[in-house]
């Protein structure tokens, strides 16, 4: 049996181990009585990586979104006490009490914004601005072998989807690789190499680890020299290909792809007949999960810029920037490598959307690509150090199970009248 007190020391210890290069002062020091928000300072970012961090130090799946989630909102605030509790009873086999400080009241829906807070075309024109001209011209070598690209805007369930496929013993699914973009691997760390985007840069090294059996500092090792010798981004993909020999097929699911055309234009240029799928999901349900997510710390610098946009209409600018650009690919891309899924499709009919999956890649399907949390180390669900730096949506290691009520739970939220008519016109084209 674990006791509260002694899985509360252990909870101090990691919190103390997160946050060591904080600017936060605790007088006193942390105790039972410390509030993740109120004195820590913690985002819901913040609170991910607790999770993660305190699954790690006991080797087990807890299952926080029992504890940081309440009546489909995060918690205003939780203290030491309540985790360890919390902690405690998962350990113990229990099922502790919802926490203390839940969320004050429910979330008052939005059913109409002002007409200036809608999103329009040119809004969306503006926002297109913010991402820079690349030089992204082929360096003149032979295409690579075929590859699947999963084509959504983030907080679109990409991260489950590859996980998912991950299960499969034909294919090969790492974390967010971010290539396109890059000409270089040099251009890409120079790019990548700031504040919340630094993590970014791991995706490759967590695949050479699982590829090749790598230690970390070994992967970062060849990495570095990558990047020291100006190798191309097209060629860093062979290297990631070579190992495979053919039997299994290389996912790269990054959701930045989607801000430039140029860069999805790379992947039939570089590639030997790719296949793409187009995850789509309902544009209020990706903005909720933004929200949530505090997605605006993990932003690509350009589209960060503050600007006077609201949370909710960057969320939807994405959505809206994102699936003009897939569609607009879509067009110059044989049916017969395209094939469109439905987020809400997924978490509901998990089983079923991978049959479709399956057979779209040729492949059969696998029993174990339906339960995520199985084999997670094949699945490359941590990062290079710790889990907490996994290239992805962070979220996933809230849950233990797929959750259905992920499809719908925005509409305790939004009304879908507070969506500019752009986004309204293209998400019902995409079958909502």
């Amino acid at each position: 049996m674990y006791t509260v007190d002694a899985v509360e020391q252990r909870v101090i210890g990691v919190i103390a181990d997160l946050t060591r290069d904080w600017d936060v002062e605790i007088e006193g020091g942390m105790t039972s009585d410390t509030t993740m928000v109120g004195d820590v300072d913690f985002a819901s970012i913040d609170f991910i990586q607790m999770a993660v961090a305190i699954e790690s130090e006991f080797k087990t799946k807890l299952g926080f979104q029992d504890l940081l989630m309440q009546g489909g909102k995060y918690v205003d605030d939780v203290t030491v006490r309540q985790i360890a509790e919390f902690v405690a009873g998962r350990l113990n086999n229990g099922v502790p009490a919802a926490p203390a400080s839940p969320a004050v009241g429910e979330t008052q829906r939005v059913t109409s914004v002002p007409e200036a807070q809608r999103v329009t075309a040119a809004m969306l024109d503006s926002f297109r601005g913010r991402f820079p001209v690349r030089d992204l011209h082929d360096d003149g070598t032979p295409k690579n072998e075929r590859a699947v690209f999963v084509l959504s805007p983030p907080r679109s369930g990409s991260t489950l989807l590859r996980i998912l496929l991950a299960g499969n013993s034909r294919l090969f699914a790492p974390p967010e690789l971010h290539l396109l973009p890059y000409r270089t691997m040099a251009e890409r760390r120079k790019a990548l190499t700031r504040p919340h985007t630094d993590h970014l840069l791991e995706g490759v090294a967590r695949a050479l680890m699982q590829l090749n059996g790598w230690d970390a500092a070994r992967a970062l090792a060849f990495v570095a020299d990558c990047e020291q010798q100006g190798m191309t981004t097209k060629a860093f993909y062979r290297e990631l290909q070579a190992p495979l020999q053919g039997e299994r097929l290389l996912v790269d699911k990054t959701p930045w792809y989607i801000v430039d055309v140029d860069i999805l234009k790379r992947i039939d240029r570089d590639f030997v007949d790719p296949l793409y799928i187009h995850l789509v999901r309902h544009p209020l349900g990706m903005v909720r999960s933004y929200e949530e997510s505090s997605m605006q710390r993990l932003l690509p610098p350009s589209a960060a810029q503050d600007g006077g946009i609201g949370s909710r209409e960057l969320a939807e600018l994405t959505w809206l920037l994102a699936q003009q650009n897939t569609l607009e690919i879509s067009k110059q891309v044989p049916a017969g490598r395209w094939l469109q899924v439905q987020y809400e499709d997924l978490v509901v009919e998990p089983e079923a959307v991978l049959r479709r999956v399956c057979d779209f890649i040729g492949i059969p399907y696998e029993s174990a690509m339906a339960n995520p949390y199985d084999d997670m180390d094949r699945r490359m669900t941590d990062g290079v150090a710790s889990a907490s730096r996994m290239s992805g949506d962070l979220k996933f290691h809230l849950h233990n199970a797929i959750n259905p009520d992920a499809a719908v739970r925005w509409k305790r939220f939004y009304s879908e009248d507070v969506l500019g008519s752009p986004t309204r016109e293209l998400a019902a084209a995409l079958g909502y």
